[in-house]
């Protein structure tokens, strides 16, 4: 059946100057079915045109349900396909869609959270206890606890900084310049030392403050370049772009999951080649300090890597706020569409960024003093062992969550 859609000028005819033009348009089901594809898209409109924010709870399930399961199927025949043709593309495809834009969280996931998997380390019996272990008695308890709360507080510094620059100078060169300054701060904290016990916690500390500044600009600088440069971005938004979006955020947060893990079995590995094979207490002073400095020498190259990589083939990835600053004729800070963000979304902002420090509350305190929870599990326990594998476990466990997100 013909739909009648009065579209006021109709084109060809232009302005109706004699009176004799029909206003109205007898649309064909040829016709209606290509602006239904643009204006109402069936994976957000229902064969009745009621978009699916508008349906009832009972409808959103089943047409979500539905639509999942219709994407499920594609992408499973997708999958296929280019096994059969390429065992290895659906690999090289996962590495280059959600390995290597999560990279940068990958390696600071594996650097943030080291510090409570080294603490009961520099904690066992034969390390370095008179410095980390009450009472202290040959480093000042202040510099220990700062060594939690100063990377905080660097990762604090960063996101605001390298959030305002990155608007200002662009995303690609905000990805630039936290690949650098985690490179650097890496570099320090594997060469970090002092003429004191006390001075090498001192310089622990600040080399953690300085890593965490990358760090800090690596979330927003990830997230909003993943969001700008997903498919048909800047562009009519496309079906992969509507129900993938979020998917490509969350895989490159994935990556630090995946940067815990191997933080932890990396540890493990080196403690065993320098403690001779055993992973029992007394820990010497040179068995520490070999694998302390070589766990964060080993991401020091992925890192290097990631500085190059961003450089030299990341050159577009500032390309959508370049075209979005061209076409509102603003140089550096749009203030106005700042304002209208907020104006028109500022409740859904304030919703979301509290949902995200609900969250880091748990999720960073678990992760920073994790050695003092083990600690409760296993109270009369010497070897750092247990506690590392039992980390393991949780890590393991956190990916689970990471892939079902």
């Amino acid at each position: 059946m013909d739909e009648h859609r009065d579209y006021s000028l109709a084109a060809p005819h232009g302005p109706d100057m004699t009176a004799t033009h029909d206003p109205v348009h007898k649309m064909t089901p040829d016709e209606k079915q290509i602006f239904d594809y643009l204006l109402k898209p069936d994976d957000s409109y229902n064969q009745n045109g009621v978009y699916w924010g508008d349906m009832s709870w009972p409808e959103q399930i089943k047409f979500v349900s539905k639509n999942d399961a219709r994407e499920t199927k594609r992408e499973a025949s997708s999958i296929w396909f280019m096994f059969k043709k390429d065992p290895l593309s659906p690999f090289s495809y996962y590495f280059k869609n959600m390995v290597i834009p999560g990279a940068g969280l990958g390696l600071e996931g594996y650097v943030l959270f080291s510090i409570g998997n080294l603490k009961p380390l520099f904690q066992a019996e034969g390390s370095f206890a008179k410095c980390w272990k009450k009472p202290y008695s040959a480093c000042n308890p202040t510099w220990i606890a700062a060594v939690e709360y100063m990377e905080i507080s660097g990762i604090i510094v960063g996101q605001i900084l390298v959030g305002i620059l990155g608007d200002w100078l662009g995303r690609r060169w905000g990805l630039i310049q936290d690949a650098s300054i985690m490179f650097i701060g890496l570099l320090m904290l594997t060469a970090a030392w002092g003429v004191t016990l006390n001075g090498w916690i001192i310089c622990y500390v600040w080399s953690l403050f300085f890593y965490g500044i990358g760090v800090g600009g690596e979330y927003p600088m990830t997230a909003t370049s993943g969001m700008e440069n997903a498919v048909g971005s800047g562009k009519i938004s496309t079906k992969e772009d509507r129900l993938h979006r979020g998917r490509k955020v969350t895989s490159a947060f994935l990556m630090q999951g995946w940067g815990q893990f191997f933080n932890q079995v990396i540890l493990i590995v080196l403690l065993l080649i320098f403690h001779h094979g055993s992973g029992n207490p007394p820990y010497s002073h040179v068995a520490v300090q070999w694998t302390y400095r070589i766990s964060f020498a080993i991401p020091a190259v992925g890192t290097l890597w990631l500085v190059y990589y961003r450089t030299f083939k990341m050159k577009s990835a500032s390309k959508q706020l370049a075209a979005a600053k061209k076409k509102s004729k603003v140089t550096g800070y749009d203030t106005d569409s700042l304002k209208l963000t907020f104006t028109y979304f500022g409740p859904r902002m304030i919703a979301t960024a509290g949902a995200w420090f609900a969250n880091d509350v748990f999720f960073y305190g678990n992760k920073l003093f994790q050695s003092e929870f083990i600690n409760v599990i296993l109270p009369d326990n010497d070897s750092i062992m247990p506690g590392w594998l039992y980390n393991l476990i949780n890590v393991g466990v956190s990916l689970v969550g990471y892939y079902l997100a």
